[in-house]
């Protein structure tokens, strides 16, 4: 599996502080990868966990704090549930937009293939 990492320069991983066997796993070999290439980067980002920690893990890493900011969010739920839940999130958000004007909206999918979908309606 290291190898297989061989063909990346960088690796991401979001939200660390979300830990199971699998990411442990990947944690372990990301370690054999970065003491075994001075080129390859590793991030590890979340807003909770505990970076130093972290960084001793990875041989003391250095560690970046950046500052967060918050902005305001409306959470919004369907009243009943939707046949094509992919379509009913695509309407819904296109209803906001030309209600509302300009601004940012965030849909979360279940997986990659209601992503493709969202993207396609």
């Amino acid at each position: 599996l290291e190898g297989d990492l061989d063909r990346y320069c960088a690796v991401i991983m979001d939200e660390a502080h979300e830990r199971s066997l699998n990411t442990d796993v990947l944690f372990g070999v990301l370690r054999q990868v970065v003491a075994r290439r001075n080129d390859f980067k590793l991030i590890v980002t979340s807003a909770t966990m505990d970076s130093e920690k972290f960084a001793a893990f990875f041989g003391y890493a250095p560690v970046f704090t950046i500052p967060g900011r918050t902005f305001p969010v409306d959470t919004l739920y369907a009243r009943t549930t939707a046949a094509d839940y992919v379509d009913a999130a695509v309407q819904q958000a296109l209803a906001i937009h030309v209600g509302q004007g300009e601004g940012d909206i965030l849909i979360f999918m279940t997986g990659q293939e209601d992503i493709e979908g969202t993207c396609v309606v």
